[in-house]
């Protein structure tokens, strides 16, 4: 062997082959341990992201930060009058008939859903404090339902009845 193929490190004679090897052990050993010493947070962050949309499916149809001034369902229509909902002249609900629909309107939260849906109950208009206006569609069947035609996508209603959302 020649002499520039041999390499002492602490007092140990090997050739470079050796030491790589040594080296390569080395690392993987190093490897290993900080493995099971600290294991990868893979996991973790895997389990947080399944339990974020889980609750990210559930959603509101009305945004908290929103301005709700009014809501039409039907003939009834619902007008927000100094932090008090009141329905306009004709109307067929109490005041406090009046004032629970509309926050359970406000309260509805849905989840997406692939089912069809069928027998439209009624549209429900909503008009925002910026002159925004959204209009929904409630269905009965195969449960109760929301569709927003303008997003082609089917919602269901989570909490609420068909009753307490049109004040029957």
């Amino acid at each position: 062997m020649k002499v520039n193929e041999k390499r002492k490190i602490f007092g140990l004679s090997m050739t470079r082959k050796a030491w790589n090897n040594v080296l390569v052990y080395v690392i993987l050993i190093i490897m290993v341990v900080f493995w099971y010493v600290a294991p990868p947070v893979k996991e973790e962050a895997e389990s947080r992201v399944a339990e974020e949309t889980v609750s990210a499916d559930v959603i509101g149809l009305i945004p908290n930060d929103s301005n709700l001034r009014f809501i039409q369902i039907d003939q009834l229509k619902l007008v927000l009058n100094e932090q008090q909902w009141q329905c306009q002249a004709p109307c067929r609900l109490s005041e406090k008939a009046a004032q629970s629909v509309a926050e359970n309107w406000l309260a509805l939260t849905m989840e997406p859903t692939d089912k069809a849906e069928a027998n439209l109950i009624t549209e429900i208009y909503f008009r925002f404090a910026g002159g925004e206006e959204a209009r929904v569609e409630l269905y009965a069947e195969p449960e109760l339902m929301i569709r927003l035609p303008n997003q082609q996508q089917n919602f269901r209603v989570k909490e609420f009845t068909a009753s307490q959302l049109l004040g029957h």
